[in-house]
């Protein structure tokens, strides 16, 4: 028998305890406030999320206005090239210091009071200073964050003691070097708002079960019944290849192995980031938790260019259609997860795996209180493994 590796835990009357194999999470850990609520100290606050992208902080000045769950975050190119991150918030009144993206020069200044910070997060001016000659305005710098790259996309981290972006984030690094997506440009970008809670966007993604009854032209491009599952401590993926018939599509691509012109990689880095790696271009979608029942979907597309971007209309186009079919299946999942008295549901042993990966993490997280240190990877390890053993032997079974 596995051994408990998670406390119980329970939030506004629901046992988000780690479901069983082949069961998911309570209908109420999806649409309950508590849990949201929850969720954004116990999750968001304390792991590494996707604030940016490396195509947006070019020359130094540029930033970029994001958010950590709830907390307003920066991130900016300094002016000796590094990438700097800090919580969005004037140490003054706490006034956001900046909004969208675009080039601050060389400083980021309060709209309200004027007080203003180098792009280091020094504070360097503060106008009728002599009305705060009795408090000590020497540590009062904006607040660091943590912050990483891969390939063109930056990461950050509120929690010092969470672990690295390395031990995080997994194999996608290497994947995205491999794909030199660092040397990726911008080719397009989708912004949705999406009345659904942020976990069954997720899970949409996790999955290749509904794709061949919602989706025409990913049905068309990938197998899905023949996908290998990957499993990291705070991450997981999917290999699933590409049908003959668009192999002859894509271009040729001295940089990677003739093995990875063959699938595509669906990954999910914990908690919203659903990143995926084709043999010439690299798209995500960032699902952005508003409300218990509401998210912003962030989709943006990348490539290296050149003769790949010969490519970019056919992919906007099925890009968006694939996001707009999900958009009204997952929409329907939320209203229906409103039911009174609706029993938590089932997920597949192969088509849905990922998804207990994924609940097993979020329910590992909610049972760390706030005065915890996050879970050892090494435990999250075990639990990953654990689960594995469990996916494989019913691979097999089938």
């Amino acid at each position: 028998m596995a051994p408990t590796l998670s406390r119980r835990v329970s939030i506004d009357g629901i046992d988000l305890s780690p479901p069983a194999p082949g069961r998911l999470l309570p209908p109420r850990a999806f649409v309950s406030p508590a849990v949201y609520e929850a969720e954004m100290r116990r999750i968001f606050d304390r792991g590494w999320v996707h604030v940016a992208d490396l195509p947006e902080l070019r020359v130094p000045g540029d930033f970029v206005a994001s958010t950590i769950g709830t907390t307003p975050v920066v991130v900016v190119r300094t002016h000796d090239g590094a990438i700097r991150g800090f919580v969005n918030a004037c140490r003054h009144r706490g006034a956001t210091i900046a909004e969208g993206r675009g080039n601050c020069g060389r400083q980021l200044r309060c709209p309200y009071h004027a007080w203003s910070y180098g792009t280091d997060g020094r504070l360097i001016g503060v106008p009728s200073r002599e009305e705060f000659e009795g408090c000590d305005l020497g540590d009062m710098n904006l607040l660091t964050i943590r912050t990483a790259t891969a390939g063109p996309m930056v990461f950050g981290c509120l929690d010092a003691a969470a672990p690295s972006f390395e031990e995080w984030a997994g194999e996608l690094p290497v994947a995205l070097q491999r794909a030199r997506g660092d040397e990726m440009e911008l080719a397009f970008e989708y912004t949705y708002d999406v009345d659904v809670n942020w976990k069954v966007y997720v899970e949409n993604g996790l999955e290749g079960y509904h794709v061949a009854i919602v989706h025409d032209v990913l049905n068309d491009f990938v197998e899905t019944k023949t996908a290998r599952h990957f499993f990291e401590s705070w991450s997981s993926y999917t290999h699933a290849f590409i049908k003959p018939d668009y192999r002859e599509m894509i271009p040729p691509l001295a940089h990677l192995s003739e093995e990875e012109k063959t699938y595509v990689r669906f990954g999910h880095v914990f908690p919203n980031l659903i990143p995926v790696l084709a043999p010439a271009e690299f798209s995500y979608l960032r699902i952005d938790p508003v409300a218990p029942e509401r998210i912003r979907l962030v989709a943006r597309s990348f490539d290296l260019g050149g003769d790949l971007a010969g490519l970019r209309d056919f992919r906007r186009e099925a890009i968006d259609r694939t996001n707009q079919q999900d958009i009204g299946v997952v929409t329907r999942v939320q209203r229906g997860l409103r039911a009174r008295g609706l029993p938590a549901g089932a997920h597949s042993s192969f088509l849905e795996c990922r998804i207990g990966h994924f609940e097993q993490m979020v329910s590992h997280a909610l049972a760390v209180d706030a005065s915890d240190a996050l879970p050892a990877a090494a435990t999250a390890r075990v639990e990953t493994s654990i689960l594995r053993e469990a996916v494989l032997r019913e691979a097999h079974r089938g």
